[in-house]
């Protein structure tokens, strides 16, 4: 039987930390005297944390790409250690999946620092074979690219491919890359969900 690589987003899909990032972003900017622009977390949901911090330099922050990032790691660190919970049914989805003819992996635009305590507070960090990261990779999820790269890491087809992404780009992307599809609902992409249902092969309510 042919090995099957699954590739599990992290944000929206495995965890339910949009929250916290709605409510960082806009209290981060705010904490030096500016006002969040409207549509902020569509604005950096794509973004790597170093390009995320070189937008809040545009906006007017006052200091360099590696102290905002330092800052937004400590933050949110704390929060992934100890209060982001695992969204509804994953948990048992993983356990499901996890054999010697799966690979489980986890590709994410968030950084490595704060994904691994997540995944051993909640006690899932032993299904996943890596933890891949958009910084690491150079490559972000608006290009198929990113999830050809993780295929070509195992010598998998992205046929023999599924990936779980909530996101209306990392969505399209996935697909784009010859992979299947599972759309996982969050609400932070509740205004994009009747698009992201026309590409992914299946959806899950999340």
């Amino acid at each position: 039987m042919d090995k099957k690589l699954y590739i599990f987003d992290m944000d929206g899909t495995l965890l339910d930390s949009m929250p916290l990032w709605h409510s960082l972003d806009n209290d981060y900017l705010e904490s030096y005297n500016i006002t969040p622009p409207a549509g902020l977390s569509q604005i950096i949901a794509p973004l790597t944390l170093p390009e995320c911090a070189d937008y809040f330099i545009s906006l007017g922050i006052d200091k360099d790409r590696n102290c905002i990032v330092s800052e937004i790691i400590s933050i949110v660190s704390n929060a992934y250690q100890n209060s982001v919970p695992l969204k509804p049914g994953m948990g048992q989805l993983l356990e499901e999946l996890y054999s010697d003819e799966n690979i489980i992996c986890l590709l994410t635009t968030s950084e490595k620092a704060y994904a691994v305590p997540a995944l051993e507070r909640l006690n899932i960090y032993r299904y996943f074979d890596a933890i891949y990261t958009s910084t690491e990779l150079n490559l972000d999820k608006r290009t198929p690219e990113i999830y050809k790269t993780i295929c070509r890491k195992y010598n998998i087809s992205p046929a023999n491919t599924t990936v779980y992404e909530d996101t209306l780009f990392a969505v399209r992307s996935a697909k784009g890359a010859g992979c299947h599809v599972i759309a996982v609902y969050d609400n932070d992409s509740s205004a994009h969900w009747e698009e992201i249902k026309t590409i992914a092969d299946e959806t899950l309510p999340g």
